[in-house]
């Protein structure tokens, strides 16, 4: 994946050495991820950050970031390691338990992600953030797409998810891959939102449901054979390529 410009995401160096301006960070970017989750991120420019981070520079956030996009990838750094360190963790454990089949491959997609529902540093406010962000940053990890947002690297996951999913060619499995990070995000965030907004308790709203049965429905989008008409319409789409051959 390219990085950002070094011109978009530079940082002052006495911006980032001092316990006043780590601070200053550190609030902007949960004043941001909030902003964000709330209002969409192209409904929040940095002045909207820096009235409600009560900054009195109104260039504050530009100073700390560089601009909106630094800005943005702040907001993954502070969560996107710690989601891709307990995905590694969790596989370690699968393969050390006996392998790595598709139950356990989902799993270690699924949780790391769930989790963030229970991190009161801005763990449902990043859910809804990222949600806004899974075409751009799955459609790098494809390579469809240059984002100039850096995310952890997925390869492990990928390829264990490819192992256990032998029946789907790779465009296939690229698709539904898609289609589960969509799910994933789109439905943790939905969650987030009734937990916020539910009068009354109802098994609708119980989270370790929720995550249960959101496992089980990526599991079987993952299963799910393929009908004769996909696989028509597969061999007509690749044939249309330059050498005629799946990848």
């Amino acid at each position: 994946m390219k990085s950002a410009s070094a011109t978009a995401l530079r940082v002052r160096p006495q911006a980032a050495r001092t316990p006043q301006s780590i601070a200053t960070r550190a609030k902007l970017v949960a004043i941001a991820e909030r902003l964000f989750a709330e209002r969409g991120i192209e409904g929040v420019s940095l002045s909207d950050i820096n009235k409600a981070a009560g900054q009195r520079n109104k260039n504050a956030t530009h100073y700390h970031f560089g601009s909106k996009q630094g800005l943005l990838q702040a907001i993954l750094d502070k969560h996107v390691h710690g989601v891709s360190a307990r995905r590694n963790q969790l596989l370690d454990e699968f393969e050390a338990q006996g392998g790595l089949g598709l139950p356990q491959v989902v799993r270690a997609f699924v949780y790391p992600v769930a989790e963030k529902l229970f991190d009161t540093d801005g763990g449902h406010h990043f859910i809804r953030f990222q949600a806004q962000l899974v075409a751009t940053l799955t459609m790098d990890v494809h390579q469809l797409h240059a984002s100039a947002l850096k995310i952890a690297p997925v390869e492990r996951l990928t390829a264990a998810l490819r192992a256990a999913t032998p029946h789907l060619a790779p465009p296939l499995m690229r698709q539904r891959a898609m289609l589960a990070t969509v799910l994933l995000f789109d439905g943790l965030a939905d969650h987030s939102r009734l937990l916020e907004q539910a009068d009354l308790p109802s098994p609708q709203i119980d989270t370790e449901l929720f995550i249960r049965n959101l496992e089980d429905c990526i599991i079987a989008l993952f299963s799910a054979p393929v009908s004769p008409a996909t696989a028509e319409r597969l061999a007509a789409a690749s044939a249309a390529l330059p050498g005629s051959h799946l990848k």
